[in-house]
């Protein structure tokens, strides 16, 4: 046989068994964490309303991809997980779901509501990532929170909150879980520091 076709059906049957090949499934994931915690009998705000901005990302990601780092400058996202919406807006889900449940405010709108409010929480992720590195698997959430009075457009009061939840495995599903336990940890001590 001539060297040519021996290369022709070669390739077509490499090709062949390459979409015969089974890929790994897209699984789609969320943000859900258990508020585990009471209303606050007497928080500062209970009678003002609140509107929650739309988190920034220092690094500019916010999208429905999920990234990891495998070291200070290796990083990467998931080809077969995403969120379910953007980070930005899995975040502001919890923290409106929170700040309900606490009855810290009176009120509590997103960012998409033309009402006024007595109040602004702006927000700024500064890290929203799967940090991998030798022995080490983590859930890495830092983010500052700035509570705006709206009427003198004045700071009121900022605080960087930053949370590091082992993951159970090394992927996608390890690293979510451990990142509910992040959110959750995020809505108890923001419930508590803006009810002061």
């Amino acid at each position: 046989m001539n060297r040519v076709v021996k290369i022709v059906i070669l390739t077509g049957m490499l090709l062949l068994s390459g979409c015969a090949m089974k890929s790994s499934e897209m699984r789609t994931y969320s943000l859900n964490p258990d508020l585990n915690f009471s209303k606050l009998s007497h928080a500062v705000y209970r009678d003002k309303s609140i509107k929650i901005a739309y988190p920034t990302n220092i690094k500019g990601k916010t999208s429905s991809s999920i990234y990891f780092s495998y070291s200070k400058i290796e990083e990467g996202k998931y080809q077969n997980a995403i969120w379910n919406s953007s980070n930005s807006q899995l975040l502001i889900n919890g923290i409106i779901r929170a700040l309900e449940k606490g009855a810290v405010f009176k009120t509590v709108v997103d960012y998409t509501s033309l009402a006024n409010t007595d109040y602004l929480l702006e927000s700024e992720v500064y890290d929203f990532y799967h940090k991998v590195r030798k022995n080490l698997s983590i859930s890495v959430l830092s983010i500052r929170f700035d509570l705006i009075d709206a009427d003198y457009n004045r700071l009121v009061k900022s605080r960087k909150f930053t949370y590091e939840i082992p993951t159970k495995t090394v992927d996608a599903l390890g690293y979510v879980k451990a990142t509910n336990i992040a959110l959750e940890k995020l809505t108890v001590d923001l419930v508590k520091w803006l009810g002061r």
